[in-house]
């Protein structure tokens, strides 16, 4: 007999001001601009962070080509992918891929425009509706996936990884009596993401014990739940991405994602894709497990800042040059005129 369990009756805007994981990103990053603006009174220089990363164009903050960047790395630990362009046909697709695929903006953040594709159809349509350059990708299946931030300064012989967050795919587990939607409805996590599904999805009944992915993007905003696991950072992981990282010329901050088979794999350096490489707008993001806490999250958040201005600094005085105030802004807010 199956036990009826009854819906969270947390209201949704009370559950986003309790979880600080679902704050609006300017109220969260109030304090974060604050110290950056004391960084930059510091460092003399608005743009000082433009050269943390001379690889990526302005280090990484904004409007980079995420496919440029992936180009730095061995395709021994990518997903194969293919940068297209506006405009660009998508018949020969067959024979670079087989289906699913991720397709994802070539420049974007936070998930935006990410999607997986089961057919070419569906990727037209994306094309069609994308209205920019897009990234194509292998769909990897390995179970597990983690972000893992890295950091190294100049003058280091090797770096660390400061943060090591594995995720949690949205999933409900059947009963046998209630509906996929009934089911979304226990947590407030999974109650978010109950107006993005289908009518169809959301009625039906899985069987007792089946588990369901509800979604298969491992983002923030599709109900991904990040975990802070710092405790796995191992010098064997650090070794396999200081390697990684020491291999791209000019690169010392940033965040991987990645899909992994295992932490045993991922320890040999084997059986693991990198699927997005980030700059400067990185986020150390375990800071969003709850389980973190909200001040202990800004200390390790302003850490992070401070290696950013600490390694900005170093390549100043390696005659790493900063972007133009004047053209920074000019690019931000008005990048067609460039």
């Amino acid at each position: 007999m199956s036990v009826y369990v009854k819906p969270n009756k947390t209201p949704i805007w009370l559950g986003k001001i309790v979880n600080y994981e679902y704050w609006p990103i300017w109220l969260f990053y109030i304090p974060i601009g604050l110290y950056i603006t004391y960084l930059a009174i510091k460092a003399r220089s608005v743009t000082f962070f433009t050269s943390v990363n001379p690889c990526i164009k302005d280090s990484g903050i904004i409007r980079y080509s995420k496919f440029g960047v992936l180009a730095h790395i061995s395709e021994a630990y990518k997903a194969h992918g293919i940068l297209v362009k506006l405009g660009d046909h998508l018949d020969d697709v067959h024979n670079e891929f087989s289906f699913p695929v991720i397709a994802k903006p070539d420049m974007g953040e936070r998930g935006k425009g990410v999607s997986l594709i089961h057919d070419i159809e569906t990727l037209k349509i994306y094309a069609s509706q994308i209205k920019q350059d897009f990234i194509i990708q292998s769909y990897c299946d390995f179970p597990n996936e983690a972000a893992i931030f890295y950091v190294r300064k100049p003058s280091e012989k090797s770096g660390k990884i400061t943060s090591f967050t594995t995720k949690e795919f949205l999933c409900v587990i059947g009963d046998g009596h209630q509906n996929i939607k009934q089911l979304m409805s226990l947590t407030f996590r999974a109650k978010l993401q109950i107006r993005r599904q289908a009518d169809e999805f959301l009625s039906k009944i899985p069987c007792k014990g089946e588990i369901v992915k509800i979604e298969a993007i491992g983002n923030h905003n599709r109900g991904t739940r990040f975990i802070n696991s710092n405790h796995l950072i191992s010098k064997e992981i650090v070794d396999v991405f200081d390697a990684i990282s020491k291999n791209i010329p000019g690169f010392y901050y940033g965040r991987y994602d990645l899909k992994f088979k295992s932490l045993e794999d991922l320890k040999l350096g084997i059986n693991f894709k990198i699927v997005e490489l980030n700059g400067i707008n990185s986020e150390p993001v375990h800071i969003y497990d709850q389980s973190t806490g909200l001040l202990n999250a800004y200390r390790d958040f302003f850490r992070h800042m401070n290696y950013m201005y600490e390694i900005s600094e170093e390549n100043k005085k390696n005659g790493v040059q900063r972007t133009n105030s004047f053209e920074f802004w000019k690019d931000i807010f008005f990048p067609k005129f460039n």
